[in-house]
């Protein structure tokens, strides 16, 4: 029998999604087997039922596991290479360097920040991103320090305004553009099919000599193939017909929250700005 406590970032997690954290390091087919044959007590009491909501301080007993959690360092080779823009106890908010990947890699931004943070393992949470920006992409990303904070801005992202910094042959002074878009597996890229697609609406606008691109719906690689239907590609954007260029010229330039709730109306209508390094 393993016996864990939960913690203050457990809170509110459902128990199936409770034990697929600790216990990463057993099938979520062997999970959902320790519920079928009530092999977890909460409390002293045998549950079944996946949806009960953790509570801090709730004692939680597994029977028939021994090994339950895959070993976390900080990986004493990787090397942190991004800027800090701005921290405090709930959020960290990075400027993320070209050619990194958010995840799955070789120092990959998930394990600098983990390496930054010098994160231990106590509970179910990590610290995590709050959405994503492409390996080829520089620029902001935000991470929830803590779990309330990634519920809270996790929930509510679709409705912060992102910006993106680009540089391209487009010449409009404002577009406000939606598309479709499906997934062209063979290319591993998405592509405009305004007949079967999801759609994708971007507001691409000039202030002087530089573009940007603010993102309204959100989807992979929207910005990146709007452009490349307009026929204006990105710079160094092989992928969707760009010119060679050093590097691929998209910039996760600003965000501003908005729309969060009472425990979180600190952070209502600030705006974190990173400068492109072109």
């Amino acid at each position: 029998m393993i016996n864990f406590k939960a913690k203050k970032d457990d809170e509110g997690r459902i128990l199936f999604k409770y034990l697929v954290k600790v216990c990463d390091n057993v099938p979520i087919s062997r999970i959902e087997r320790l519920f079928r044959e009530k092999d977890i007590k909460v409390n002293n009491i045998r549950v079944s039922d996946k949806q009960y909501k953790v509570k801090e301080g709730d004692l939680i007993s597994i029977y028939g596991l021994i090994e339950t959690s895959k070993h976390i360092d900080n990986k004493a080779n990787t090397n942190i290479n991004f800027k800090v823009i701005y921290e405090d106890k709930n959020l960290l908010i990075i400027d993320k360097a070209p050619n990194i990947a958010m995840h799955s890699e070789e120092n990959c931004l998930d394990d600098q920040v983990l390496k930054y943070l010098n994160f231990k393992k106590v509970s179910s949470f990590r610290p995590a991103s709050i959405g994503r920006i492409d390996k080829k992409t520089s620029g902001l990303v935000v991470y929830a320090k803590n779990y309330k904070t990634l519920v809270e801005f996790e929930n509510k992202q679709n409705k912060f305004d992102k910006i993106y910094q680009f540089v391209s042959d487009f010449d409009e002074d404002v577009l406000d553009i939606t598309v479709r878009l499906k997934k062209d597996i063979k290319n591993e890229k998405m592509i405009v099919d305004n007949n079967f697609g999801v759609k994708a609406q971007t507001i691409f606008y000039k202030e002087g000599n530089r573009k940007f691109a603010k993102i309204i719906t959100g989807k992979k690689h929207q910005i990146r193939a709007t452009l490349a239907y307009l026929k204006t590609p990105i710079l160094g954007d092989i992928k969707y017909g760009g010119k060679f260029a050093k590097r691929m010229y998209l910039h996760s330039y600003s965000i501003k929250f908005h729309d969060l709730s009472d425990d979180f109306k600190e952070y209502n209508e600030q705006v974190f700005i990173c400068y492109p390094k072109w």
